[in-house]
């Protein structure tokens, strides 16, 4: 697994870019494409991997593109081009398994103050970050209703207490579909 370094500094967070991503997969001799594809009334980013020898897998479901509410700003379209590019570098960190925190995800929302974690619990990982905001993405939910339910600022700030709670939920749902 590749591990990609946060190379962007936004308001107050730092991210790792496309073009970022996109440079370790060329010098790795991969590539891909993407598209949005509405699925059921919304649209996802699906992303077509390319090895070094040009062969391409089948599309690969990624992340919902969500309506976007950046802080401070007021341009629709501003606002869809940062949803969309969010769900564009999300969907191919997950479609080739890139391990970094993207917690870009605070720019989209208005959100409280992050709470303290409570007790003795750690901050979640890399993995269960991601591992969570699949677990997000398949149900159907939106990180600020998860972030608002635990009382927490974005995904990053859960802890390991509040991360078995969600799992815990997210596998009874899997186990009712």
């Amino acid at each position: 697994m590749f591990r990609v370094p946060k190379n962007k500094q936004g308001y107050g967070y730092k991210y790792a870019d496309l073009s970022q991503i996109h440079q370790l997969l060329e010098e790795n001799g991969l590539s891909y494409y993407q598209f949005v594809k509405c699925i059921d009334g919304n649209d996802y980013i699906m992303t077509v991997r390319i090895d070094a020898d040009g062969n391409e897998s089948e599309p690969i479901q990624g992340c919902r593109v969500v309506e976007a509410v950046l802080s401070g700003k007021s341009n629709p379209a501003q606002e869809h081009g940062s949803a969309l590019t969010y769900a564009r570098r999300y969907s191919l960190q997950m479609a080739y398994g890139l391990a970094t925190e993207d917690d870009d995800a605070e720019s989209l929302t208005r959100k409280p103050e992050p709470a303290k974690p409570k007790g003795k619990a750690k901050p979640i990982s890399d993995m269960q970050f991601v591992s969570v905001t699949d677990a997000i993405d398949a149900m159907g939910k939106t990180q600020l209703a998860i972030c608002e339910h635990y009382g927490i600022g974005s995904i990053s700030d859960m802890n390991t207490d509040q991360y078995s709670d969600l799992m815990k939920i997210y596998n009874a749902w899997r186990a009712k579909q």
